[in-house]
């Protein structure tokens, strides 16, 4: 694992670049295909929570394929990488801090139904909170499915601190950052620091009454989840996917979203 200084120099191999449109390279596409963002090209910093909150500053790092509202994230060794989680105010270039104890990172698009997402994870370390976010059960690595904001939309929890893998439903209105979450399935999902894992995560609606999260690690399905609106309607509408993690540095590799028909 590398020292701070592999961040700052990172960010500053990206700063001697053209500014404003570093990106995991090939994911934009066009509309209602695959989404297959590549981590390849040299280590850099592809772009911050600061490039979200002032998209017009002077060598703000902007990507056409990603939104990332809470963190940094970078490319290191042709892998999508968090950098080392802390506390910091990420300046441009978070060459002082990622940020990244609280990552949240969004697709530009908005357009993800039915989708298959394929990924690698590797979950390198927990971190103890109490700056952005104290230490909770639930700290880890998370899928976000069909997010339509920050208040509504599913979520497979893929690594959590305290093994399990869970579904959830989030809806708007409550404590939650202006929502809450409903648990819709639950597995438990020990993992090794370190190791990378490979997952598949479906998700499909039956008319608009019922929708089904399939989640598979390494090829073995762990957990089938169903949203039959028991707890508040499903979420029928196309949405953005993303990933989230809380107190962890974590890797990701092989991203892709199929719309499935």
């Amino acid at each position: 694992m590398r020292a701070r200084r592999s961040v700052v120099a990172g960010a500053l191999a990206a700063a001697a670049l053209p500014p404003l449109a570093w990106s995991v390279t090939g994911g934009a596409g066009s509309g209602g295909g695959d989404f297959a963002p590549a981590t390849s090209g040299p280590d850099r910093l592809v772009t911050n929570e600061f490039a979200h909150w002032n998209p017009r500053a002077s060598g703000a790092r902007r990507s056409p394929d990603w939104d990332v509202t809470s963190g940094s994230l970078f490319v290191r060794d042709g892998a999508g990488w968090s950098g080392p989680p802390d506390r910091a105010a990420p300046d441009a270039r978070s060459s002082a801090g990622t940020g990244s104890s609280v990552f949240r990172m969004n697709t530009r698009r908005t357009d993800f139904g039915d989708v298959q997402v394929t990924l690698g994870i590797r979950t390198l370390r927990f971190v103890d909170g109490g700056g952005r976010a104290p230490t909770r059960p639930t700290d880890g690595v998370h899928l976000m499915l069909r997010r339509q904001d920050q208040t509504e939309l599913y979520v497979a929890s893929l690594n959590r601190r305290d093994g399990l893998l869970v579904v959830k439903k989030k809806l708007t209105g409550g404590t939650e950052n202006g929502g809450t979450y409903v648990t819709l399935g639950q597995v438990q999902n020990r993992f090794r620091f370190g190791m990378w894992q490979s997952f598949d995560v479906r998700i499909t609606s039956g008319g608009r009454a019922r929708v089904t999260i399939t989640v598979f690690r390494d090829g073995r399905r762990l957990l089938e989840a169903v949203d039959d609106g028991a707890h508040g309607p499903p979420i029928a509408r196309p949405g953005s996917i993303g990933l989230r993690a809380d107190n962890c540095e974590f890797e990701f590799q092989a991203l892709r979203a199929h719309p499935l028909p």
